[in-house]
């Protein structure tokens, strides 16, 4: 009877364990980048009354052993780290991974882990997740807009309102065409704002006109009285040959303090010779004004873009996402959040869309990944295996309670 009384227990303990779980999981059906988690059970250890024997060569046969359990207890809580539908936000700092991946957050003095990719700037323009307050990992880019995600991952801060360095135009590119047909000395001109080192403007002037040879211009570069002059050449078929850009060597020294001389190189690698009409542009130049950071937002692969008071974009840096081998050895700390273990591995940090980390979804937040249906027949089935056991210990004290009538 102790036997059928303690299994009774056990079984009474392990569903109201399953039901702890199940209950945890339905509460956080609506909590971003929550992982249900599942509970299985174990048979607990067992008395033996009779071991096994072989049977004799014509005697008797073999017997199987006589063994009775001792009940039932909590086999493991499983974490189960299935993808949860994606929430589309429209929120310029909202990210969601669609992977594997997770984001790597800090408290400055312990690294923590999370699927809830809820960010938002703090009083200080630092980028932290906006239910906990702890910094976002990853990577600033530098004066170029470069990022370089071999370094050791670390906190991100962005600007807001200060202004940025003007870059002075070291390039403009031309497209267009120039008319075959136009007759000797006929012309075209496309003209370019360029910036110096202080973000001061400069007209530019590119002039083409065609000389007495077939196929052939002069392409000349002006700006504040200098001019820098070659001769460009087109196949037959109208494309470019020799030379394809102009060097304007712009002297500012008379003109301000700004960083001379400045080279300005026209790039006219794209430039056609048809009959058409000439319609020289310049596509692009590389330089800007000094501008004011207005907004900082997430693009692809988890990429910060700013925008500028100018209506510029510039890469700022990146997040950086780690990966486990064992992700449901992770241990839950709260607040949506892990840290590693002994059996989950080191995290492998990098950037999204690389080594198996998943991609990174901006403007989207990953939902629960709880089952609602399933939890609810799972909690169903825990509620009977509960009665089944508190019947069990009842059966046994009936009995237990005959005996005693018994005794005395």
């Amino acid at each position: 009877m102790n036997r059928a009384l303690f299994a009774g227990l056990s079984g009474t303990i392990a569903h109201q364990e399953r039901l702890d779980i199940l209950g945890n999981n339905l509460v956080n059906a609506n909590t971003v980048g929550y992982k249900q988690a599942r509970t299985t059970f174990r048979d607990t250890f067992y008395q033996t009354l009779r071991a096994a024997s072989a049977g004799e060569t014509g005697g008797v046969g073999g017997q199987n052993p006589v063994q009775v359990g001792s009940g039932v207890s909590m086999g493991s809580v499983q974490v189960l780290v299935g993808q949860g539908a994606l929430e589309r936000t429209g929120q310029p700092l909202d990210v969601a991974v669609d992977g594997e991946g997770m984001f790597l957050l800090s408290d400055g003095a312990q690294k923590f882990f999370t699927r809830d990719g809820a960010f938002t700037l703090d009083n200080n323009n630092q980028l932290v997740a906006a239910n906990t307050g702890l910094k976002v990992q990853g990577w600033m880019a530098d004066a170029n807009g470069v990022v370089n995600t071999n370094e050791a991952a670390g906190e991100m801060t962005f600007a807001l309102g200060e202004l940025r360095a003007p870059q002075a135009t070291g390039r403009a590119d031309v497209i267009g065409n120039l008319d075959a047909s136009t007759a000797t000395a006929g012309a075209a001109t496309a003209s370019v704002v360029a910036y110096d080192s202080l973000g001061i403007t400069h007209d530019v002037t590119i002039t083409f006109t065609k000389t007495a040879t077939d196929n052939e211009w002069t392409c000349k570069v002006e700006c504040e009285g200098q001019t820098e002059e070659d001769t460009i050449t087109f196949d037959s078929a109208g494309a470019i040959t020799g030379t394809d850009s102009v060097t304007l060597s712009l002297d500012l020294s008379a003109i301000n303090a700004a960083v001379t001389p400045q080279d300005i190189e026209v790039d006219l690698s794209s430039l056609t010779q048809l009959a058409q009409t000439s319609t020289p542009v310049v596509r692009s130049q590389d330089g800007y004004a000094p501008a004011s950071l207005v907004q900082v937002s997430l693009a692809a692969e988890g990429v910060l873009q700013g925008r500028y008071s100018d209506g510029q974009t510039m890469t700022l840096g990146q997040i950086a996402v780690a990966r486990f081998d064992n992700v449901q050895g992770l241990t839950r700390v709260g607040q949506s959040l892990f840290v590693e273990s002994a059996n989950s591995g080191v995290p492998e940090i990098g950037a999204a869309n690389s080594g198996g980390r998943g991609a990174v979804v901006p403007g989207a937040l990953e939902l629960s990944n709880v089952d609602l249906t399933a939890s609810f027949v799972d909690m169903i089935s825990t509620q009977r295996g509960f009665q089944a056991s508190a019947e069990v210990i009842s059966a046994a004290d009936k009995i237990l309670e005959m005996l005693m009538r018994i005794n005395r």
